[in-house]
């Protein structure tokens, strides 16, 4: 039997971690050290002291990581950390590695008095995790659609919404982004660049929580998502006209979105007299690996319903990808109902493990840390959780 060592990561391991995790990031060296760097140096909440790493002898055999979340509960906010980039050598899966990292990996959360582990799924040992004392949340149903690319957020610099815009991404004045308008609201729908990343933190926090804990979304968070080098986000901002009015003739008039301003709807009035965006919606897509893959809207907020099915129905039109996917938890009765309208199909869980593999999970681990604030416990229960803006692909 391989005897194997098992490390914290440090620094001087970056390239060697680079080199392995090419086996699941797929960036290249220079693409996995970039994101090494994003995920476990420039997170805001917690750096890379959770990182595990595997021997066997000089040979990196195994890697489970940890990276930092920020969650709101009680009033208050609590980092947790979130179980990622597992990967096993192929000559050494099958056998107790995975649960050997990750029993090394709680026990230094115990020590630290972390009193929880998160994973969003991905982990083809879940079966078995469950058995070791992780609890699931889920799953839970998805919605997918096929896009209708009326036109395309990734086919124009003007309209495409990346980590961080170079100066050929930053529209002119003569190169203004087509606008949608939704028949529903009467707000104008349009591409958002990460100077609007303020007003959707803004919204997304005065927005009310559907339960006990939510994930943190504040401009910190936001701005560090969208500098991850291994995948692009698309942002919509749906939002009161301006007081010119629009030309007639920007988008299609498709699947609840049309080309004029409709007469009914009006948005709300912001600080000093500034429009604030009704609503927003941002959707990832990975890195050029993985062309294949589909577009996933990890966030829809609005003031009401009509404003987040405008925001769904413009993403179906000018989104990129095979098909355009999202979660259906803790939306409400009425934007469920609406989904089908849209040309979403649900896949809802039935209740069968080997049914439900595919659909997203969490899975929740007390360490066995004191549990401190009252506000944390009770996290092993699905109703204690709002999960309509966290996805895996959010840190992906």
């Amino acid at each position: 039997m391989t005897s194997y060592r098992i490390t914290a990561y440090e620094p001087r391991h970056r390239d060697e971690v680079t080199r392995f995790q090419e086996l699941l990031w797929g960036g290249g060296p220079r693409g996995n050290g970039d994101y090494l760097d994003w995920k476990y140096r420039r997170n805001p909440y917690l750096d890379h002291r959770y990182v595990t790493l595997a021997w066997a002898g000089a040979e990196l055999a195994g890697m489970v990581g940890a990276f930092g979340a920020m969650w709101e509960v009680g009033g208050a906010r609590v980092m947790l950390p979130c179980l990622a980039d597992t990967v096993v050598a192929p000559a050494h899966r099958g056998g107790p590695l995975f649960g050997r990292m990750l029993d090394d990996l709680v026990d230094r959360l115990r020590g630290d008095g972390v009193p929880w582990l998160l994973d969003f799924g991905d982990q083809p040992a879940g079966p078995a995790m469950l058995m070791q004392g992780w609890r699931a949340i889920g799953p839970w149903p998805t919605a997918s659609a096929p896009p209708t690319l009326s036109q395309t957020l990734a086919d124009s610099p003007t309209l495409a919404v990346s980590q961080t815009p170079t100066a050929s991404q930053t529209p002119t004045a003569s190169q203004a982004p087509a606008v949608l308008w939704g028949v529903r609201s009467g707000l104008r729908i349009r591409a958002a660049g990460a100077d609007g990343l303020g007003a959707m933190a803004a919204l997304a926090t005065g927005l009310p929580s559907q339960a006990g804990i939510r994930h943190v979304r504040d401009l910190e968070y936001l701005t560090w998502r969208n500098q991850n080098p291994l995948a692009r986000y698309f942002h919509l901002v749906a939002e009161p006209p301006g007081t010119e009015p629009e030309p007639p003739g920007h988008g299609p008039e498709r699947d609840g979105i049309g080309p004029e301003p409709p007469v009914t709807g009006r948005g709300r009035a912001g600080a000093a007299g500034a429009r604030a965006p009704a609503g927003y919606l941002v959707a990832h897509r990975p890195g050029p690996a993985q062309d294949g893959a589909p577009t996933t809207i990890v966030e829809c907020e609005a003031t009401g319903d009509d404003v987040w099915t405008d925001l769904l129905a413009a993403a179906l039109s000018v989104l990129p990808g095979p098909s355009i996917d999202m979660w259906a938890r803790d939306i409400g009765d009425a934007r469920r109902a609406a989904l089908p309208s849209l040309g979403f199909r649900l896949d809802e869980p039935t209740g069968r493990l080997t049914r439900d593999g595919h659909l997203p999970n969490l899975l929740v681990r007390p360490t066995g840390a004191p549990i401190l604030s009252p506000a944390l416990t009770g996290l092993d229960v699905p109703s204690a959780w709002d999960l309509r803006a966290v996805c895996g692909r959010s840190w992906r």
